[in-house]
């Protein structure tokens, strides 16, 4: 008999890690470990999706605030190259007054 009671033991399946030794009922194996299991599984599963859920959501924080950056800079770059145009155009105007203003000097004193 006792014999037979070992034969019946359920062998952990590969992967499966369970030390089903001191169990004496099959019935009790599969109500331990499909209710059991199967809520913890439940947790594990659901505490990894937060996981990945607030993972995902950093990641996006992230992108955000780096695009965001990179918005900045570019404006401010092409503030930067605005201002030096503008500054540009101004040296240049001031150059041609100061020409044109040579040259009604330069007219005035020929007469």
């Amino acid at each position: 008999m006792s014999s037979q009671r070992e034969n019946t033991t359920p062998q952990p399946t590969p992967g499966h890690s369970r030390d089903y030794s001191q169990v004496a009922d099959d019935a009790l194996v599969v109500l331990t470990d499909d209710s059991t299991d199967t809520e913890h599984e439940k947790n594990v599963e659901k505490a990894r999706q937060r996981v990945e859920a607030e993972q995902k959501e950093k990641e996006h924080e992230a992108e955000e605030a780096r695009l965001e950056a990179e918005r900045r800079q570019k404006e401010e770059e092409e503030a930067q190259r605005k201002k030096a145009a503008e500054e540009e155009a101004k040296r240049q105007r001031q150059r041609a007054s100061q020409e044109r203003a040579q040259a009604r000097r330069d007219e005035a004193a020929q007469r």
